[in-house]
């Protein structure tokens, strides 16, 4: 079945919908629409099957919004392969899009820090496309606060340890080098009072992991947590 001929108008006269594609990197892109009255939840894209939906949001849902409500899709896609339009399953109906180019700057900060919390949340299978879509990102991802009980982490003889028990699949973080994503492997828990995990890391993108951090996220299949570094 050709692209077209998904995107097309359906027989209940739906028009599709205009978007704007931002591409962040060859294979990743962002697609910003306006969100229906029926706040269609995204499931996957339907339509190129070469399309993959890595994560999304709603942003301005609150009253007085500048925009009005709009949804990100955060896609592994070369934006030529959207140029006849997208098809994207919902928990409603398949929603027809029809994406034009657009500058990075037609995202909002906000709508780029929902974003970002967005792409942290995205499970073991975001780490790479997170890679091609940092720079949409990355200035939100900085502004994100650390907690006063964040866990730690810390470098040691072999690699790096994490405080607490809750395991994570992945590490965002900023070193010299610039950002890296690494991906844990394993985790060798030590119990106690203070429960420590050291970590074998397997790295996705960007700068290793060797050497303390300036700053690193823990990631987790469902949220992240900001940690602290070094000893809290």
């Amino acid at each position: 079945m050709s692209v077209t001929a998904v995107v097309r108008p359906t027989g209940d006269g739906t028009v599709p919908v205009p978007g704007q594609l931002v591409e962040a990197a060859p294979g990743a892109c962002v697609l910003r629409f306006p969100l229906p009255p029926s706040l269609p939840i995204p499931l996957y894209v339907a339509a190129p099957e070469t399309v993959r939906l890595v994560t999304w949001v709603f942003s301005g849902l609150e009253a007085g919004a500048p925009d009005g409500p709009v949804c990100l899709l955060a896609l592994e896609a070369d934006s030529a392969a959207l140029r006849d339009g997208v098809s994207v399953a919902t928990h409603f109906r398949d929603l027809a899009l029809r994406p034009e180019p657009a500058p990075a700057d037609a995202m909002s900060a906000a709508e780029r820090a929902l974003l970002a919390r967005a792409l942290l949340s995205s499970g073991a299978a975001g780490l790479a496309p997170l890679g091609r879509l940092f720079g949409l990102v990355e200035a939100a991802v900085i502004a994100l606060p650390v907690a006063e009980d964040a866990p730690d982490l810390a470098d040691g003889d072999h690699g790096w340890s994490l405080g607490g028990t809750a395991i994570p699949h992945g590490l965002l973080f900023r070193a010299r080098a610039g950002w890296g994503c690494a991906r844990v492997a394993g985790a060798r828990l030590r119990f106690g009072r203070h429960p420590r995990q050291h970590l074998t890391l397997e790295p996705v993108w960007g700068a290793a992991p060797e050497g303390l951090p300036e700053r690193c996220f823990a990631l987790h299949a469902h949220g992240f947590t900001a940690l602290t570094i070094g000893a809290p």
